[in-house]
């Protein structure tokens, strides 16, 4: 007996040091969700399965020269405090080579200079015009900044000819800088926003907002900022009798928002990354492989930015090498065409400048206009 139990700690140990070894030959990043628990945590469901999609893409087709390639998820519960602990945790417990994420704006630049410091490459869906402007060489963001939606946004609803603007954003850091931007782009169109107005995360009564709207006579609304105070900004907005035309960001196209603002969204107009009814045959493509591996739902722009993030991120370390200096390079050089977008090296780390302009009728988005690649 005392000898089969010594052939089994032997066989136990042996497994167990195999484990080891195979775990240490597969790579290993880090993805900082916002967020798995909340209030939005949708959000954090997308983006988790895009990035699966693609690991079972990569994997598929033996991983990263050869060794699988493995994310952690680490939930920031859509919150700074949380999201530098998860920054901290990726780096000095995870030795993770890359971070992907945050998502929120508040969040990256709450926690990106401990990344930096570190000399960690961070990739983030997170659209404020500051955090790529720091003159950070380590900071990458995979959707076109503020700065280029809000010109895009200025120029259609000037185009469109609307004079008297009215701007509604979420008092948060993506909020007040998209709004800041868009702002600013009317100006110079010489048709500066007539009324401005704002709300705090967790705001659930906009009647003084609309009525300022309404009593000013604005002829339309941009309506900036977060998923849910928007979504119930515009309800009420339609249930108070103003049917002024509204106007948003990529935030307003998303499922849950679609679903809680009912059938006020009707006619809604948005700039944003992705519609999953693009034409655009590459996208229609993955479209239908998301769909078919998700029983039927739709995707959204969190699981597309994020699936490609996982694919360039494979791409850059196969073709510089799996340390975090490598990857930092090879994302400052990498010319690659993704579903989304192409992703292009730049001075900032900006590596997209695609937008589609998309407008909600009869319960589903419609794409009005793509513009750059």
């Amino acid at each position: 007996m005392k000898g089969f139990l010594k052939i089994l700690a032997v066989a136990v140990l042996t497994l167990m040091v195999l484990a080891g070894t195979l775990a240490a030959q597969n790579i290993r990043i880090v993805c900082i969700v916002t967020a798995l628990t909340g209030s939005v945590a949708q959000n954090g469901e997308y983006i988790t399965r895009g990035i699966n999609m693609a690991l079972d893409e990569i994997n598929a087709k033996g991983g990263v020269g050869g060794r699988r390639l493995e994310v952690v998820f680490l939930d920031d519960q859509a919150k700074a405090s949380e999201a530098i602990n998860a920054v901290k945790k990726a780096i000095y417990d995870l030795n993770t080579p890359v971070i992907l994420g945050s998502d929120w704006s508040g969040l990256v630049l709450a926690s990106m200079q401990i990344a930096a410091d570190e000399g960690i490459p961070q990739l983030v869906t997170a659209t404020n015009v500051q955090i790529t402007s720091q003159g950070i060489p380590t900071i990458f963001r995979l959707r076109a900044n503020d700065s280029v939606a809000a010109e895009i946004l200025a120029k259609y609803v000037n185009d469109q000819g609307y004079k008297k603007i009215g701007i509604m954003f979420t008092n948060e850091d993506y909020g007040r800088g998209f709004a800041d931007e868009t702002g600013n782009y009317l100006a110079k169109l010489d048709n500066k926003p007539a009324v401005i107005e704002s709300c705090n995360l967790g705001d659930s009564d906009f009647t003084a907002q609309i009525l300022s709207f309404k009593n000013s006579g604005v002829d339309a609304i941009l309506a900036l900022g977060k998923e849910i105070e928007l979504a119930k900004f515009l309800r009420q907005t339609r249930e108070l009798g103003v049917d002024t035309p509204v106007f948003g960001g990529s935030p307003m196209g998303l499922d849950y928002v679609v679903e809680l603002a009912g059938g006020a969204m009707e006619g809604v107009r948005i700039v944003t990354h992705f519609l999953p009814t693009d034409p655009e045959p590459r996208i229609q493509d993955w479209v239908r492989r998301y769909e078919a591996l998700y029983n039927g739902q739709e995707p959204t722009t969190h699981a597309l930015a994020y699936y490609d993030a996982v694919h360039l991120v494979a791409k850059v370390m196969e073709e510089y090498g799996t340390s975090p200096q490598d990857i930092a390079r090879g994302l400052r050089e990498v010319n690659y065409q993704g579903v989304q977008s192409w992703f292009r090296g730049s001075p900032t780390g900006d590596l997209v400048n695609k937008q589609v302009i998309g407008e909600f009728k009869d319960g589903k988005w419609h794409v009005v206009a793509v513009l750059g690649d």
